[in-house]
């Protein structure tokens, strides 16, 4: 499929809030995370310290040594997030308690989940792979509490339609991917007659109008769902995947399992929150290049056009003791386009 067709096809709802377990039959000890399989062992410092953090917050552990250790051990699974119906935004920490936003694309029939931004922690476990008390307590209210009523409503009305919301966004400029300000307020608006049949309606419009950036993770959903969904009914020339861990960056390609794999390249961009530090970056890291593989992102707008070379792709950048720093841009490494190629797929990428 070419870049535009893929940019316009799909019609996703959101239709469920599940645990990850359920709705991928995640197996106990097991942890997802961002990027293509690696071994605890390579892992980088901080995905390592995401991987404790996940067994401290299932309570698999009571310390951080103890998480070492069953990690260590081979007790603990370490699984990439690609390798099922989800991606890995940022760290992509999800266990099987962890919240996940199920997309369904109507056209083909395929579901996705990604967890939500998680509110006023930001990318809080998930997507930072930070932990605290307070941040283990506010994923499970999203969890049981924020979202439960809300999910029973999209179930009772069928889901709500998200095709012309992402549409209306990218006429209004966003390129969904690094730029969600359109998205952001035509999503709130829209989800107003939905929330307003739920006791909790102050909470999930302060949610929805007071978490900046929320839609990438529905965004990120719902081309999961479709490039899912396309390789299901047989089409091929897409990535299914894109991702880094910070110390690989790989890619899936319609019609194969395989990775393919590259070093992970760093972002560049001026863009840093403040206090952050140039030095503590990480090479690239998480999998939400899942929405160049359908054609957003920088496959609309390149934020540094001056990086040659393979297909852009828009991305934050990652501290090396957890946590976003910044955005720019990089592109997709042309060692995994060019093993793609070796291994005798084509694919459309311009």
């Amino acid at each position: 499929m070419t870049v535009e067709e893929l940019r316009e096809a799909g019609n996703p709802h959101w239709v469920d809030v599940l645990p990850a377990g359920e709705f991928l039959c995640l197996a106990d000890k097991t942890v997802l995370h961002s990027g293509p399989p690696i071994e605890y062992a390579r892992m980088c410092r901080a995905h390592q310290r995401s991987m404790a953090n996940a067994c401290l917050f299932e309570g698999w552990a009571k310390t951080a040594d103890d998480a070492v250790r069953l990690l260590e051990s081979g007790a603990v699974k370490c699984e990439a997030a690609c390798d099922y119906a989800t991606d890995g935004s940022g760290y992509g920490i999800i266990t099987k308690s962890v919240p996940l936003l199920i997309v369904e694309d109507r056209d083909y029939g395929s579901r996705a989940g990604l967890f939500p931004a998680e509110g006023r922690f930001g990318g809080g476990f998930c997507g930072w792979g930070v932990y605290s008390k307070e941040i283990a307590e506010n994923l499970v209210w999203m969890r049981d509490t924020l979202f439960a009523e809300i999910a029973a409503v999209l179930r009772d009305v069928g889901g709500f339609p998200m095709k012309e919301l992402f549409a209306e966004a990218r006429r209004m400029g966003d390129e969904l991917h690094s730029c969600q300000k359109a998205i952001d307020a035509l999503f709130t608006r829209a989800i107003m007659p939905y929330a307003l049949k739920c006791r909790n309606a102050s909470d999930l419009l302060s949610y929805f109008a007071a978490t900046n950036r929320f839609t990438h993770n529905f965004g990120q959903a719902s081309s999961r769902a479709l490039v899912l969904g396309l390789e299901k009914a047989g089409k091929r020339g897409f990535l299914t995947a894109a991702g880094g861990n910070g110390v690989d960056y790989g890619v899936k390609v319609a019609g194969s399992g395989k990775w393919y794999t590259a070093p992970a390249p760093m972002i560049e961009g001026l863009y840093l929150v403040e206090g952050a530090k140039r030095e503590n970056q990480l090479p690239w890291m998480g999998d939400s290049s899942i929405t160049e593989c359908r054609g957003w992102g920088g496959r609309i707008r390149a934020v540094n056009p001056a990086v040659s070379g393979g297909v852009v792709i828009n991305g934050g950048m990652m501290d090396v003791d957890g946590g976003w720093m910044g955005a720019g841009s990089t592109r997709i490494p042309a060692e995994c386009l060019a093993k793609v190629k070796e291994d005798g797929h084509e694919l459309q990428l311009a």
